[in-house]
């Protein structure tokens, strides 16, 4: 028995939200990025990609929101909580060592995906600056 079982409207959503994170992960790598992680945790933050840059060196943390409609701007979910955390996502990889020295860049891709429609996808490079 599941005890946190996803059911209806949430079930739905979610599988809309990996569904534009793979769509999202397959337009970067055509784009030129090389994806390194997905769903990447550290402590309590989470980036749903990290990807390196067509430049071959920055280090890009992507936080992707997909929608099948647009009764709320996809943009305007990307809350301060979430920027912080995306933010303080950016200094423990380089503390970590893993990135140490290298540039890093937050960016945010929305997607529209209506049901048995094509999805519009939207990049925003360097979506926001860091808090930190």
């Amino acid at each position: 028995m599941h005890l946190f079982r996803r059911t209806g409207l949430k079930d739905k959503a979610h599988r809309l939200g990996h569904r534009g994170e793979r769509f999202a992960a397959k337009w970067l790598r055509k784009q030129g990025y090389r994806i390194l992680h997905r769903n990447h945790r550290v402590g309590d933050d989470e980036a749903d990609l990290i990807a390196l840059d067509p430049d071959g060196v920055t280090i890009v943390i992507v936080e992707v929101k997909t929608r099948s409609d647009e009764k709320i701007p996809i943009e305007s979910s990307i809350g301060a909580k979430k920027r912080f955390r995306m933010a303080r996502l950016a200094v423990r990889l380089q503390k970590s060592g893993l990135y140490e020295g290298k540039a890093m860049r937050l960016d945010a891709i929305a997607i529209l995906w209506p049901d048995g429609d094509k999805p519009q996808l939207k990049h925003y490079s360097n979506a926001f600056e860091s808090p930190i």
